[in-house]
């Protein structure tokens, strides 16, 4: 059996390989992979559709927080 990087084959069914990342199902084709229609946690259809309009969402680490003012350093000129 094939060994590709990031994917795991399914344990009983040829051609069907489990991507790591998300858990979801893919059928192996000629040069790619395509995913097979599943029901999907709520978590995994926002990554879904996330990843597909190319948005990069805020973590709740990053919101709201803003870089600190810089203050001017003084140069020889203003002394």
């Amino acid at each position: 059996m094939e060994n590709y990087e990031g994917w795991d084959p399914h344990p009983t069914r040829k051609n069907i390989f489990i991507d790591q990342e998300t858990g979801l199902l893919y059928k192996r084709m000629k040069n790619s992979f395509e995913r097979i229609p599943q029901k999907m946690t709520e978590h995994q259809e926002c990554e879904e559709f996330r990843k597909s309009i190319g948005i990069v969402s805020m973590t709740s680490r990053s919101r709201g927080k803003v870089a600190p003012p810089v203050d001017p350093v003084p140069d020889e000129s203003h002394t």
